[in-house]
């Protein structure tokens, strides 16, 4: 055993009182384990883990309890102890990378500077123990020069899991590193995380609200609840035979690819004040299953078979509560509001819908400022492709879903179909007609589209009452009287399940919580009834216990208000839950568009694949197959030549559009390979990479300088040629149109490629890929199965 808490209590002292943040908590871990801690926000999941190493904050106050590592007690510890402590036997990966690193510092010092005053190692040592450390986490070692704004959002966290690691400490902990993340970028980091365990046999606290990464990491689960653990136990008990009601509700709450088919639970309520804890059960005023006693006395503690425990009084009745809390009735604590009579049913999915929206080759590029020497010289303007060609249409009471990584341009298109920002070019049609700029045309528009936005924290004025914020639009637009306008505010408010209305009219944003803040947002995007609703990430910062309720409000406005919704976001799992086709955008473009279910079920794009395959799966012990990301999103500024997604896909073919950038990427990461792995039995290729000296990219060729190592120019164009680019399948030797000799470097040269064209590949569904240019339309999981159906391409 490593670790022991016992009955730990940690405290903040506020305006409104003691906040009991942490009261009453007690586990253990044995060496080599790994532990998740899960529950909703405000719960204590950071506090506790902050206290396991001191550092909660001026305000906070360790009242009781023992927390034994390794068989010393750290509450008796002074400070400069536990600097001993810190790092060395226990490190920390923070949630905001960028805020964890010195901005004006390199990463590599940042890293060489915590070896250094931790360790008697020399800062030549330490400088070589970063780029050990670099390469575990997959960052070439050249990254040790970049500052932290140089680095991508997945590269930071590397930087951040690499300085926890820096001292090889015996425990990590991990408080939600992937939260900000992309699917593709998380799944690379847990990944990452997961081998560097495996390799340094560390023990893991994993701190996170996401379910499924808990099932595919941790050996154990914890699960908290107002301060206290209420559920502990291996992952796969947690996970199939969950003993209190909470777990069973956050299980059925969480959005995956597989319960987005039916339906998602909501739990009702809200998390207690901790600065005024109920008596009893804290999960009792939100609990289905709760009586009387529940609410007298505090549950103990029921302990089951492999150190199961759970603290609930009817723990024995576990297997009946599993099957009732499947059903959304069994947490409905009070009917929905009915909408009003008189509005428009959704038509019936067999009835033609009529166009709503369409959107023809629509752009938005953002030109970047040209300094002073570009202007002299002449430079191409630069601009940010942040869409580039975008088509689709959206039909009356459709939802479309967009989804991407981050940078693929899914906001920016929302944005500009309300006016948020000016289109560069291209047309958007409202019922057939443009939607016009500065002219009654354009006030139509604006009236039947309304916005929700993603951070329910910043989208509300703090100085407006729900009442004011509501009602706004209505006086934008003159919409009734002042009694009529009240009326229809409450109704909206209704609509958003904020019942009864009254309650709320007069509270201010910071008299919500984050669930009911959104709410409000929402209520104020439908008061006026648009017909289309473009709602940006509207749950990607709430609980998951209230997702499910969200996203439901969204289906019930297209059912009962025939509202069209365009649904922008990262998770595939909610996409598929509410709604009806999806696009899929990469660096601007739109990759595949088509009905949700066969895209998800039947990807076309390997994009989408991609996508799709990063997803965790839900369940301890499951398979799924991993697709190699290769690499990042590309520079939006920069395209790549043919297909965007070419240098990332394993399906790509000559003409996908191979280029210099391409060949350097192979070169570099061949080089950090040989470079891991030692000379040893690489002795040739080590001295023809050590040949090829400066590498830079002139348009679509790249040109390798020779060092006069006395490697000739042959034998670099032949390893190039018929061994590197080669490797594991790699087309991008057949995409060579010529090498030439030039005086001490070698030129490739590469054949520009036009954007791969739309392919239909069934009913409302098309695809922007090569492999489907010959009338193929079968998934990708039949081409990776039957060779044949490989398109034969010329090199």
């Amino acid at each position: 055993m490593i670790l022991e808490v016992k009955d730990l209590k940690t405290y903040y002292r506020g305006a409104s009182g003691v906040v009991r943040a942490v009261d009453g908590v007690s586990f253990q871990m044995d060496k080599g384990e790994s532990l998740g801690i899960v529950g909703e926000s405000g719960c204590g999941k950071t506090t506790l883990v902050k206290s396991l190493i001191g550092v909660m904050g001026s305000s906070a106050l360790i009242t009781g309890g023992s927390i034994r590592f390794q068989g010393t007690e750290l509450l008796t510890l002074r400070e400069a102890q536990m600097d001993r402590i810190r790092w060395r036997e226990i490190s920390m990966i923070t949630q905001s990378a960028m805020n964890a690193l010195d901005p004006v510092y390199m990463v590599g010092d940042q890293i060489t500077e915590t070896i250094h005053n931790h360790t008697r190692m020399s800062r030549s040592k330490a400088r070589e123990h970063a780029a050990h450390l670099f390469t575990l986490v997959g960052l070439q070692q050249k990254r040790l020069q970049d500052y932290p704004h140089q680095l991508s959002g997945g590269m930071r966290q590397r930087v951040v899991i690499a300085m926890a690691l820096a001292l090889d400490p015996v425990l990590i902990i991990a408080d939600e590193p992937t939260t900000a993340l992309d699917v593709v970028v998380q799944d690379g980091i847990l990944k990452q995380l997961q081998t560097v365990r495996e390799t340094l046999a560390n023990s893991l606290i994993l701190v996170t609200h996401d379910i499924s990464v808990v099932a595919e990491m941790c050996h154990r689960v914890a699960v908290m609840y107002a301060g206290k653990i209420v559920e502990i136990g291996l992952a796969e008990t947690i996970f199939n035979e969950p003993a209190h009601p909470y777990t069973m509700g956050l299980l059925n709450a969480f959005p995956t690819l597989e319960s987005a088919r039916g339906e998602l639970i909501s739990i009702p309520g809200f998390p207690p004040d901790l600065s005024r804890p109920p008596q009893g059960c804290r999960f009792a005023p939100r609990c289905p299953f709760s009586e009387e006693r529940c609410v007298a006395a505090e549950p103990p503690k029921r302990e089951g078979s492999q150190g199961h425990i759970a603290a609930c009084f009817f723990a024995e009745r576990s297997e009946e509560f599993r099957e009732r809390s499947k059903e959304q009735a069994t947490w409905k604590m009070t009917s929905s509001p009915a909408i009003p009579a008189g509005k428009v049913p959704r038509k019936e999915s067999g009835e033609a819908k009529e166009l709503l929206l369409e959107l023809c080759q629509l752009r938005k590029w953002y030109f970047l400022r040209k300094g002073i020497f570009s202007s002299l010289f002449g430079e191409e303007d630069k601009k940010v492709h942040a869409v580039d060609g975008v088509d689709f249409d959206v039909r009356e009471g459709e939802i479309l879903g967009l989804a991407g990584e981050s940078g693929s341009g899914k906001s920016t298109v929302s944005e500009v179909i309300t006016g948020l920002q000016q289109a560069t070019s291209g047309d958007i049609l409202y019922r057939g007609e443009p939607a016009g700029s500065g002219d009654p045309k354009r006030r139509v528009f604006r009236r039947n589209v309304q916005m929700v936005f993603q951070d329910p924290y910043e989208t509300l004025n703090p100085r407006f009452s729900v009442q004011q914020t509501v009602m706004e639009p209505l006086r934008n637009f003159n919409l009734g009287e002042r009694e009529q306008r009240l009326e229809m505010v409450k109704e909206a408010l209704q609509r958003a399940e904020l019942s009864p209305p009254e309650q709320f009219l007069h509270r201010y944003p910071h008299e919500l919580s984050g669930g009911q803040r959104q709410r409000v947002a929402i209520a104020r995007a439908i008061v006026i009834e648009p017909t289309l609703l473009l709602a940006d990430e509207p749950v990607s910062m709430l609980d998951v216990s209230i997702r499910a309720g969200i996203l439901n409000l969204f289906r019930r406005f297209r059912r009962e208000m025939n509202m069209s919704i365009v649904y922008v976001s990262h998770d595939l799992a909610t996409i598929r839950y509410i709604c009806d086709r999806t696009a899929i955008l990469y660096l601007g473009w739109i990759a595949e568009i088509g009905p949700v279910e066969e895209v998800i079920e039947r990807p076309r794009h390997p994009y989408t694949e991609l996508l799709l395959s990063a997803v965790p799966l839900p369940r301890p012990g499951g398979k799924r197959e991993k697709v190699d990301a290769r690499g990042e999103i590309p520079d939006a500024i920069d395209l790549p030549n043919g297909c965007r997604f070419h240098a990332r896909c394993r399906y790509a073919l000559p003409d996908c559009g191979w280029e210099g950038r391409d060949l350097l990427n192979m070169i570099e990461e061949r080089r950090r390979i040989v470079l891991e792995a030692g000379e040893e039995g690489r002795e040739e290729e080590d001295r023809i990479l050590k040949a090829i000296g400066k590498i830079r990219r002139e348009g679509l060729d790249a040109l390798l300088y020779l060092n006069g190592s006395g490697v000739s120019s042959d034998r670099i164009i032949a390893y190039c040629d018929k061994e590197l680019m080669r490797e594991g399948g790699r087309t991008i030797a057949q995409a060579v149109q010529r090498w030439e000799k030039e005086e001490g470097a070698v030129r490739v040269v590469f054949t520009p490629q036009p954007e791969p064209e739309y392919h239909p590949v069934g009913e409302r569904h098309r695809v922007s890929c090569h492999l489907f240019r010959n009338g193929n339309t079968h998934p990708l999981s039949e081409f990776r199965s039957n060779e044949t159906l490989h398109p034969e391409v010329e090199p």
